[in-house]
């Protein structure tokens, strides 16, 4: 009898334990200048959003210092597995461009740190920072954690 009520109760909890599939967003960058963000996760891609150093709009706070900002479609948000990667300033299928208003974004200097955050839904995002060093694409979770910035343009 107490081995039917411990089964009993141990079911009832597996059974009431909250089952969780999510599969946090990860990222990484290939490619130079314009870098392409690879992106790996189960959650499904709302908006990329790239902040630089520099104006790009009037107005105050982070809007006026968005260099490239997408957003989803209704009904064009993709999973993050399906979608792979994209490639800054290349607007994928299913998805639209808030920033710049019009035109493409503009270019990312060489040496310069940006930042970037990868919003989802039903799995969490991934935000850190970027820059292209050498040719070369680097990203990492802290600014402290990339090479020293070289070109501050303001």
């Amino acid at each position: 009898m107490l081995n039917t009520i411990i089964s009993f109760w141990i079911l009832l909890f597996l059974a009431a334990a909250p089952q969780s599939n999510e599969i946090n967003t990860v990222l990484s960058l290939e490619g130079g200048n314009p870098p392409v963000f690879v992106m790996t996760g189960n959650g499904i891609l709302t908006s990329i959003r790239v902040r630089g150093h520099n104006v790009q709009r009037e107005g105050g706070g982070e809007q006026a210092l968005y260099y490239w900002v997408i957003r989803a479609k209704k009904g064009g948000a993709q999973i993050v597995d399906t979608l792979g990667s994209v490639t800054y300033g290349k607007t994928p299928e299913g998805y639209l461009q808030k920033y710049p208003e019009s035109g493409e974004a503009p270019p990312l200097n060489e040496g310069e740190h940006y930042y970037i955050d990868i919003l989802t839904t039903n799995a969490n995002g991934v935000d850190g920072y970027f820059m292209i060093h050498n040719g070369k694409a680097l990203f990492a979770k802290y600014r402290s954690q990339l090479p020293k910035e070289t070109n501050l343009s303001k």
